[in-house]
């Protein structure tokens, strides 16, 4: 064989080998609503981190609802990031709504508490009346500080562009791309050939309200962000060739119901609701690139793996949407994660399996 022809085949091997490096299959966790009742669920939740650890994924995700009902205070969250260092590996967060939006005053919770345990005071059905009525509602009467409790989160958790978790892992943040925006939570990084990132849609109205002005501006300002946020993971991953693209926030952007044209499953709040625009950049973004996409998300409660985005063209067109599927983890009371295997050499990239105990 001639030297030319040598290092020709030589170089055709490289290339392969190289390829086959590339193309790693690896799993990591998706988990969420965790630890609502505590003192009872403080073990199970531990037991259940023990699991994951044991499983050695590369990394979780954790999507949220990181508490069912504590006072939004740096105490609470110096919790939650106690329980997050308990996981040996790369934790990813993305804040709940029951971080922020839906914070309460230490004594509204405490009296909810009791009157849970049937054990409220005359005193206390009286502080928690006007949460009960329209005027009460309409002036959110017993809610803290939403929009100092996500800054809160914001210093606490996202200081650094790195994961949490005992073993760190570098991360892009948006604020890194774009220093103008406050939108710290919004994450990036990849790993075997598919890109991941974190947007910031909280259930409980995307943290949308009308009658409050500063946290209308608030959820619009974040909101566009975050569709900035969705097409810039799109487009790296179209400028890196990725396999895949996985996208994981809070919120349940669907409800039972069909959706018609635009897609299949009705959307929550519906076409001018807070959840649109979100489910609009997912779509339209996911069917350009073409490729698998998994939407992961919690709020919910309820293990679900399906395509809400696929929409029917009849028998004899393909679905349109149809490489998108969404993953919504398991929640308490069912403290469960769902271990997600990713293996890009495979058409649908994507498999899973329950993880517990």
């Amino acid at each position: 064989m001639r030297a030319g022809s040598i290092l020709g085949a030589l170089a055709a091997i490289v290339m392969v080998l190289a390829g086959t490096a590339r193309a790693e299959s690896f799993h990591f966790v998706a988990l969420g609503d965790t630890a609502y009742t505590l003192p009872r669920d403080q073990p199970v939740y531990d037991a259940l981190i023990q699991r994951i650890n044991k499983a050695k994924p590369a990394f979780s995700i954790h999507v949220g609802d990181i508490w069912g009902a504590l006072p939004c205070t740096e105490e609470s969250h110096r919790y939650a990031l106690g329980q997050f260092a308990k996981f040996d590996h790369p934790l990813v967060y993305t804040p709940g709504d029951n971080e922020w939006t839906d914070c309460r005053k230490p004594e509204m919770i405490e009296a909810y508490l009791r009157y849970l345990e049937k054990k409220a005071t005359p005193k206390d059905l009286m502080f928690l009346s006007p949460a009960q009525t329209f005027d009460g509602e309409f002036a959110s009467y017993g809610y803290g500080d939403p929009i100092g409790g996500l800054k809160m989160i914001r210093r606490l958790y996202f200081a650094k562009p790195q994961s949490l978790g005992q073993r760190t892992m570098p991360l892009v943040r948006q604020t890194d791309v774009t220093p103008t925006l406050e939108t710290a939570e919004n994450t990036r990084w990849e790993k075997g050939g598919v890109v991941f990132a974190t947007v910031s849609v909280p259930g409980s109205a995307n943290g949308f309200t009308l009658n409050d002005e500063a946290r209308a501006r608030e959820a619009v300002a974040r909101n566009r962000a975050n569709v900035d946020w969705i097409k810039a993971a799109f487009a790296e991953a179209k400028a890196k060739n990725a396999k895949a693209v996985v996208l994981a926030l809070q919120a349940g952007l669907f409800v039972d119901g069909r959706g018609g044209d635009f897609t299949g499953k009705e959307i929550r709040g519906g076409s001018d609701g807070p959840f649109y625009w979100i489910v609009y950049a997912i779509r339209d973004e996911g069917a350009k690139f073409g490729k698998p996409v998994l939407l992961i998300n919690g709020d919910f409660h309820d293990l679900i793996i399906d395509r809400p985005f696929m929409v029917s063209q009849g028998e004899e067109k393909p679905p349109r949407f149809a490489n998108i599927t969404r993953l919504q983890v398991y929640g308490a009371p069912e403290l469960k994660a769902v271990q997600v295997n990713v293996d890009t050499e495979t058409p649908w990239v994507f498999s899973f399996q329950p993880l517990y105990n």
